[in-house]
Order: structure tokens, then sequence, then C-alpha cells
């Protein structure tokens, strides 16, 4: 077994050590021709000597990667080579872990014993540049690499959970030990590794080195194969991604749920994709952007929280506009108008059709907003991360997540008063579906006049009043004829949208495209959403003015009209489109 293990070290160390001098030379050469040169320009060694713990960090992530990617290397040509050794699966993961470890070990004491003579006095290890812990953690981190390489050979939920949280807590303790006073400290050298550091890592170690063994030895066996939950899980994703059928299929599709698949392989999938994923990135970026940079005064936070809030919001209206085109666009072919006819002579009744298409624009809406409102969800947890109590005491005050009262009454007032977080997820919800349904009903007629005339009359209008409103303050200031006009045009409006919204169901009820009992359902909904309004505003009487009132509920009812809208002008414009 000895010869064994020697002939395999003698390998490892042949495939490493032209990548270990290159390593070691390239984190040498560089700050010693960064020293020459300041020196150069008339820096004196002792004013150097105070910046050089700020280099620490940015040492102990390119040596980190330099070290690892050259054992990475090096451990690609074994592994093959290990894996039919005639000796026990848990003597050849302890020597692959022991190997990299060891060599890392010997390349760090190496390179800080260059700096040693090149760099630093007799006071480097207790005043600005600490060794025994960073080394200790890598260690501790290469045989947690280890456990967790061989682990996902047979992936799971429980060990993607755990494994992840194992390495965030990791980074985060190490990271802590350089801010033993809190984060709103000063940073200081990790000098000394006490008894219950030193303990704790040593057992992390033996832990990995355990499950690690136990891993490789299922890997060698054949043996790793992952959990049922996670195959139906790919499984799943990959339907959602690209609508494609499972191989073993129990029983056949019908004609509607091949029809389900072929519209989310063709077109549900690039929307889901672009409007929700990219649009979740972008939020997620910027309120990281922004997070990072604020201090932790309360003033400060609270105007960074808003902006992740404003944030969010604009990003997921222009979500809700970009997933809309995709879906609408995508059941019409290639330089024309007209419906594809893979799905227009889909063996399927109209009703059944709409139905069809209908729920996979609502699956897809829903994810979109799902994932876009993921961003702010997580750019909260970081910052609640990153300053701790700050964060909740903020939004708290803010009204975003109630104002700390035990009291139901008080927490319901908070959390759907105007700042509040389930009005924030209310409007953003709604103000998504309208957007977005509205324009995938005026895509999925396939006329190009009625596109243009829509998208015309919604801009166009949009100029008119702005510009009327001009006019009318420039030339009659305080005058009821302004507020005049500028009310009709409002109830114009309004009465458009409602009219409209009743003409779309009347006529898809008379051309038997809906139920009877969804044409009286969205009629009672609007209704009583309507009432429910009304009563709200009397309640408020005494403290608004008569007007006031009048335009919420013009506003609220007409908000409610276009969110029942795309339920009867959806199913004309696709018969409209599909029977051209």
């Amino acid at each position: 077994m000895s010869s064994i293990f020697y002939a395999t070290t003698k390998q490892f160390c042949k495939r490493a050590w032209f990548g270990a001098v290159l390593a070691v030379g390239a984190l040498v050469m560089g700050p010693l021709l960064i020293v020459l040169f300041l020196k150069f320009n008339g820096l004196q060694p002792a004013q150097m000597e105070q910046s050089y713990f700020d280099f620490h960090f940015a040492y102990l992530g390119v040596s980190w990667v330099f070290f690892l990617g050259v054992c990475l290397h090096a451990f690609s040509g074994s592994e093959k080579y290990c894996l039919g050794l005639p000796v026990s699966s848990a003597s050849i993961a302890t020597w692959l872990m022991l190997a990299m470890a060891g060599f890392v070990v010997v390349l760090q004491l190496l390179t800080n014993g260059l700096y040693r003579l090149l760099f630093f006095d007799e006071h480097w290890l207790t005043n600005y540049w600490p060794l025994l812990g960073p080394l200790l953690f890598m260690v501790t981190l290469i045989l947690v690499g280890h456990c967790l390489f061989w682990s996902v050979h047979a992936p799971s939920f429980t060990k993607t959970f755990l494994g992840g949280a194992l390495m965030i807590g990791m980074l985060a303790w190490f990271v802590s030990r350089y801010y033993p006073n809190g984060f709103k400290s000063d940073i200081v050298p990790w000098n000394c590794v006490t008894l219950g550091e030193f303990v704790t890592m040593q057992l992390t170690c033996l832990a990995a080195w355990y499950q690690g063994t136990r891993a490789f030895a299922e890997v060698r066996a054949g043996t790793a194969v992952p959990s049922p939950a996670w195959e139906r899980m790919k499984v799943w994703w990959n339907a959602l991604l690209t609508g494609a059928i499972p191989e073993q299929s129990a029983v056949p599709f019908s004609p509607r749920s091949s029809l389900v698949r072929l519209h989310w392989r063709d077109s549900c999938q690039q929307s889901v994709i672009v409007g929700g994923g990219v649009f979740g990135l972008l939020s997620l970026m910027f309120n990281l952007l922004i997070g990072t940079r604020l201090n932790s005064e309360p003033t400060a936070l609270r105007d960074v929280l808003e902006g992740f809030v404003a944030m969010s919001t604009i990003l997921t209206l222009a979500a809700a506009v970009t997933a809309g085109a995709i879906l609408g666009l995508g059941i019409c072919s290639t330089g024309r108008t007209e419906m594809k006819r893979c799905l227009a002579m889909a063996p399927l009744t109209d009703s059944d059709f709409n139905a069809t298409l209908f729920a996979n624009m609502v699956k897809v809406l829903v994810w979109s907003i799902l994932i876009v409102q993921s961003a702010l969800l997580l750019s909260l947890i970081f910052t609640a991360v990153l300053y701790g109590a700050d964060t909740l005491s903020v939004l708290q005050v803010t009204g975003f997540l109630g104002n700390g009262s035990n009291s139901l009454s008080d927490m319901l007032l908070y959390l759907f008063g105007e700042n509040g977080f389930l009005c924030h997820t209310l409007v953003t919800l709604i103000g998504f579906w309208i957007i977005a349904a509205n324009i995938v009903s005026v895509l999925w007629t396939g006329r190009t006049w009625f596109i243009v005339s829509a998208i015309g009359v919604c801009f166009g209008g949009l100029f008119f009043y702005s510009m009327m409103i001009s006019l009318l303050e420039a030339f009659f200031p305080r005058q009821y004829l302004a507020e005049l006009v500028i009310i009709s045009m409002l109830l114009i409006l309004y009465f458009l949208i409602l009219g409209g919204t009743l003409v779309a169901y009347l006529t898809v009820r008379r051309r038997q495209l809906i139920s009877k009992t969804r044409f009286l359902g969205a009629g009672l909904l609007w209704s009583f959403a309507v009432m429910g309004v009304l009563v709200t505003l009397l309640s408020m009487a005494p403290h608004y003015p008569f007007r006031t009132m009048c335009g919420e509920f013009c506003v609220f009812s007409a908000l409610g009209a276009l969110i029942l809208a795309p339920f009867a002008t959806i199913p004309l414009a696709l018969s409209w489109n599909r029977h051209r």
C-alpha cells in the first residue's frame, strides 16, 4: 500500500509542480514590483508597513484561487487512476484529501516565508499579517469541499440545502473573525486562534472526512444515484424550460395536454426566462449595488430600502410589458401576423383552445411575477444580514412590515396601509396583470391594423391628455372651464373602459366562448368589488372632499374592469385570429 500511495503522490506532484512554481512566483513577484515602484516614487518602508494589512484579503483570495486551481489540475489527472487502486475506498479518499490539503499548506508556508524575507519585519504575525487562522480555515474548507464534491454525485434537496448553508456559514464566520466587535466597528487582524475555534475547525474537518469517505465509497461502487425527489424536480424543470415530454409516460397525452406542451415550448418558456429571469436578475443586481454602498445610519438605510421597493416596482412593470409582448407575439409565424398553423389546426373546440392558451398565459405571468418579486425579498434578506436589527426597525418605521405592535388591527392597518408590504405586493400583482394580460389580448388578435390602432390610441390619448392639461392651465388659470374639460375627458375614458369591457363580455357570451357561470361570476365579482370600494370611501367621507371620493371611485372601478377584461377579450382575440 505504501508503494501505491508513493507512486500516486509522485504523479500528483509531477502534475502540480509547474503550476505551483508559477503561482508562487506570481504571488511574490507582483507585490515585489509594486514595492519597488513605490520606493522609486519616494514612499518609505515604514509608511508601507501600515498598509500591508489592506492587501491581506486580496492575497487570501488570489492565493486560494491559484493554489486550488493547481491542485484541481493535478487532481483531475489522478482521480481515475485512484479509483482503480486495490485498496479500500476510505484510504483513497483520505489520501486525496490529505494530498491536496498538504500541498496547499506547503505552498502557503513557502509564499508567506518569502513575504517575511522580502517585505515584513519580526512583528508581522502579531500586527498585520495573520497566518495560523486563515491556514487552518483553508484546510477545513478543502476537506469540506471534497465532501461536497463527492456528495453531489448523488444530489438531493437535503444535501443541497445543508451544503449551501454550511459553505455560507463558514464564509460568514471567517469574515466575522476580522470583526470581533461587530460589522460596524473597525476591521482587525485574526491574530489569535482560540481553543474553541481550533476545536470547532478540527471537528468540522473530522465530520467532512467521515462523510467524504462515505460519499466516495458510493461513487466508487456505482451506487451514488440522485434521490427520487431530485429526479422529479429535474423532469419538472426540464418541462418548464423546454416543454419536453418525459421519455416514459404512464398515460398517453390528450390533444389538450399536447397543445399545452407545444405552446409552452414554443413561446411561453422564452417569456418566463426573459420577462422573469432577466428582469429579476437586473432587480437583484441593482439592489445589491445600492445596498453595498450604504452606511448603517437609519436615515440612509431607510432611503435604500425605499429605493429597493421603487426599483422592484419599476422593473416589475417593465417585465410585465416584456413578458406580455413576447407571449403575445409567440403565437404568430415569423414575418406574418396570423396564427401558427400548428396551433390553429389543433383538434380542439374554440372554448378548449382558448382555455388552454389562457391557462398557459396565467402560468407565465405567475412565474414571471414570482421571480421578479423574489429579487426584492433576496435584497431585503441581504440587507438584514449586513445590518441586522436596524433593517427590521427601519422597515417597521416605514410601515413596510408593520409597526411592531401586537394589536391585530394595528398590524393589518400597517400591512395594508399606503407603505405596507401587503399593499405593495397587491398593487404590484394587479399592475402586472393589467399590463401583461391586456397586451396579450391585443397582440393575440393577429391583426396588424388593430395592434397599431390600439398602440396609437393609448399613446396618442396620453399625449393629447397631457397637451390639453398644459394648454388649459396656460390659457384658463383658476377657471372652472379647465377643470370641467379635464373631468369630462376622464369621464369619457372611464365610460369607454367600462363600456368596452361590457361589450366584450356580451360578445364572448353570445358566441359561447365562455360559460354562463363565468359570465355571471365576472359580473358579480366586479359588483362586489365596486360596492366594497364605495363602502370604504363613504366611511372616509368626513376626511375627504366629494370630488376626491368620486375620482377614486372611478379609478378603482375602472381598474376592476381592466382586471376582468382579459377574461373576455383574450377568447375573442384567439377566435378572431384562428378563423381569419
